[in-house]
């Protein structure tokens, strides 16, 4: 892919402030990244509990009801932060990161994952499912593309340092 016409705004983001501070101290780099992994594994944690209890797989004692908001803040406000420290980690190298397709990848499955929640939340399934204490077909199958989606964002998100 060729990102030649965004070279403008790549370069004003790696000149910025708190992306030239990063590379300049490997401890706040470090605590960056480190940040990003926490707050990932909270937000992709609580998004796998959740698929995996509108499948029945675990936490069936707990009513949806309670246990379903919980877990969708939870994997929220995770995700929310992860793209956060996302974005300031990709400030240090932006087309380094554009020319990595593993990156790419990354992008793209996060993206398609956000979209997936949005349409289980903006659909009705959800508020059914939630009424109902249980999830109708429509709400698992929602429920397999999310874990799909966001294991597969966290292996993407893995296979960068690789290429």
């Amino acid at each position: 892919m060729d990102f030649a016409g965004l070279a403008p705004l790549l370069d004003t983001l790696a000149a910025s402030a708190p992306a030239a501070w990063l590379r300049q101290s490997g401890t706040a780099y470090l605590v960056v990244n480190a940040l990003h992994i926490a707050v990932l594994g909270l937000g992709v944690g609580a998004a796998v509990l959740l698929d995996l209890r509108l499948w029945g797989a675990v936490g069936r004692r707990i009513p949806l009801a309670l246990l379903g908001p919980f877990l969708s803040r939870g994997a929220a406000a995770g995700i929310a932060l992860a793209l956060v420290t996302g974005l300031w980690l990709f400030a240090t190298r932006p087309a380094d990161y554009l020319a990595n397709p593993a990156f790419l990848v990354k992008v793209a499955v996060i993206g398609l994952a956000l979209l997936n929640a949005l349409a289980l939340h903006a659909g009705g399934h959800w508020a059914r499912a939630l009424r109902e204490g249980q999830a109708g077909g429509w709400v698992r199958m929602q429920a397999a593309v999310s874990l799909a989606l966001w294991l597969g964002a966290v292996l993407a998100g893995r296979w960068i340092g690789f290429l």
